[in-house]
């Protein structure tokens, strides 16, 4: 199958219009051969002549006519695509954010990633990192970002949007020793057996 070039494309969509040489080639900044030419190298292409030509008129063939008929719409979302992305790079904005994280979602974060859909068009994709290596998928590429515990002294990475601290619970077997008890500081967490981190991720 054939790739025609989009200056082709857009030469015959835009004749199609005019049905003149002259004017179409006005339109797009070309010369009349540069459309001409345009023009013979797409029907080689397509194998069919596309465009009738005499000294009185300008027109289509019936493989030109269907033919136009069934690229203009795909040409036209190819258009709006690229129209999209350069606005989207002008505002330094993407449609889907990939991001990490490595305990609960809670409340602080989810009414981000609504008001990141419902303000700004850009849907959010979550994904569970593990606890020990919270920063490999992030420099690998495979999300944007990724929400993890502070400190982060790592050089490749930036620390951006700092959530509110969140109260912090500990969660123990209803036969620990700690079970009964309203609180406990950070000494007493220094004595019990916590979580092991195992992973690449800083000690």
């Amino acid at each position: 199958m054939h790739q025609a070039h989009l200056q082709q494309i857009e030469c015959l969509l835009t004749l199609a219009e005019e049905l003149h040489f002259g004017r179409t080639a006005e339109r797009l900044g070309y010369s009349q051969s540069r459309v001409s030419q345009l023009i013979a190298t797409l029907e080689t292409k397509v194998g069919a002549r596309l465009v009738e030509r005499t000294s009185r008129k300008v027109g289509l063939t019936r493989a030109g006519a269907q033919f136009v008929k069934e690229i203009r719409p795909a040409y036209r979302t190819l258009l709006r695509t690229f129209e999209r992305a350069r606005e989207r790079a002008m505002r330094g904005a993407v449609e889907e954010l990939r991001v990490g994280f490595t305990g609960m979602v809670y409340e602080e974060v989810t009414s981000i990633f609504r008001a990141l859909r419902e303000r700004h068009g850009v849907a959010v994709h979550t994904h569970d990192v593990p606890l020990g290596s919270p920063f490999t998928a992030v420099l690998d590429g495979e999300i944007d970002a990724v929400i993890a515990e502070l400190p982060v002294h790592e050089s490749e990475l930036t620390v951006g949007f700092r959530f509110p601290p969140q109260d912090q619970y500990v969660m123990v077997g209803a036969d620990h020793p700690i079970a009964e008890r309203e609180s406990i500081d950070a000494e007493d967490l220094a004595k019990l057996d916590l979580l092991h981190r195992a992973g690449d991720g800083p000690g």
